[in-house]
């Protein structure tokens, strides 16, 4: 086989695999809205429209008590949840999650102890504030949905920033593997062809391969060195595709002109990679935005509602004989809390996969929406009705 041949053997592996993923991933992101569909309508809608019917159940001589309530909605409807949830993540495509950002990253500024604290302070904030201006059984509820939700935020949000900083550098990537590629092409050095890059970059790779050129020109390492070694410019950028790309930088600068090719290809090859990812979630945006707007408002609004309604047709006692609204309210609150929590997870996890930073983030966030939107749903009805 010739070196011709080769190449467009590789070219052409290289098209089917991209034209593969992108059609696995649209035929995944039609057949997940009929099970996300059945799961909203029997995991949501269903189980908080029935307290509604409370009332009416209870006049009908139906036995519904407080036992049935909890274990229904503490126990049954959460661990279907979970394992529908389960179900539907096990269904999607390989995703494959950005580098582990550690504890010791200096961009990582609270650690469990601080988590905690915040926590604390908002549960016991939640809490009081609970106690002057909800009903009597709802400071446990604001307890909980805040305290876990403000800990997750505090753990999670650093990790995330980084994260996000070190996406927008890779966004510039292939851009930039480009420009350098087909200088190297037309018989510039590599280490010509990447200081002439940089004005060609968009930011925040610009400012890091600026600082990489200072660097390599201050200490005299090749660029392989500027990048990766001790305290290189992405010693605090943990990221396999700018490392892999930094190695293929260095390689190239021993090999010259014919590695142009190769690496303006991998530039290409990246930005195509780029858009088949930014298809597929354009694809799963609809049942994923759905997911994350039911856990942080639809679900705890209507749940809220719900549950001052029903206090309302029975004329405050309770919506039946056994189970009273400071019953009823801790137990429909908690499975609003559940739902932000397995909902936001289930649609993080077919979005970006099973990123642990993200979706404890994400979590974070909806406890404290559901949470603040349960309550003032429960006192707004109330005062209406």
């Amino acid at each position: 086989m010739t070196a011709d041949e080769r190449a467009e053997l590789l070219e052409a592996a290289r098209r089917s695999i991209l034209h593969g993923t992108r059609d696995e991933m649209a035929s995944f992101a039609a057949d997940l809205r009929a099970p996300a569909t059945a799961l909203y309508a029997f995991g949501v809608l269903l189980p908080l429209a029935l307290v509604a019917l409370l009332p009416a159940v209870g006049a009908a001589g139906v036995p519904v008590g407080l036992p049935l309530l909890v274990v229904t909605y503490g126990i049954v409807l959460p661990s279907a949840l979970v394992a529908a949830s389960a179900w539907l993540l096990a269904q999607r495509p390989v995703a494959f999650p950005p580098a582990p950002v550690p504890r010791s990253h200096p961009g990582v500024s609270t650690g469990p102890l601080d988590a905690l604290g915040t926590g604390a302070a908002a549960a016991v904030g939640g809490w009081l504030a609970g106690r002057l201006f909800l009903p009597a059984w709802a400071p446990p509820i604001v307890a909980l949905g805040l305290g876990a939700g403000s800990a997750l935020l505090v753990y999670y949000r650093p990790v995330k920033e980084v994260r996000d900083h070190v996406g927008a550098v890779e966004d510039g990537l292939p851009a930039a593997l480009s420009a350098i590629g087909r200088r190297v092409e037309r018989g510039e050095s590599v280490e010509s062809a990447f200081d002439a890059a940089v004005d060609a970059t968009p930011e925040p790779l610009a400012a890091v391969l600026e600082r990489t050129v200072e660097r390599q020109v201050t200490l005299g390492v090749d660029i392989e060195t500027a990048f990766r070694g001790e305290h290189g410019t992405l010693s605090t950028l943990p990221s396999p595709r700018l490392r892999r790309a930094a190695v293929l930088l260095g390689a190239a600068a021993d090999i010259g002109p014919p590695a142009g090719e190769t690496i303006a290809t991998m530039g290409d090859h990246l930005e195509e990679l780029a858009e088949v990812e930014r298809g597929t979630r354009r694809q799963l945006s609809q049942v994923t935005g759905t997911l994350s707007n039911t856990a942080a408002f639809f679900s705890p609004l209507v749940g809220g509602t719900t549950v001052a309604m029903s206090a309302a047709m029975s004329g405050g006692s309770g919506p039946i004989e056994s189970v009273s609204t400071a019953s009823l309210g801790p137990v429909i609150g908690w499975y609003c809390l559940v739902l932000a929590v397995v909902l936001t997870a289930l649609s993080t996890g077919l979005h970006r996969g099973l990123d642990r930073p993200l979706v404890g983030y994400r979590v974070g966030i909806a406890l404290c929406s559901a949470t603040a939107v349960y309550c003032v749903a429960v006192v707004a009805t109330g005062a209406v009705v």
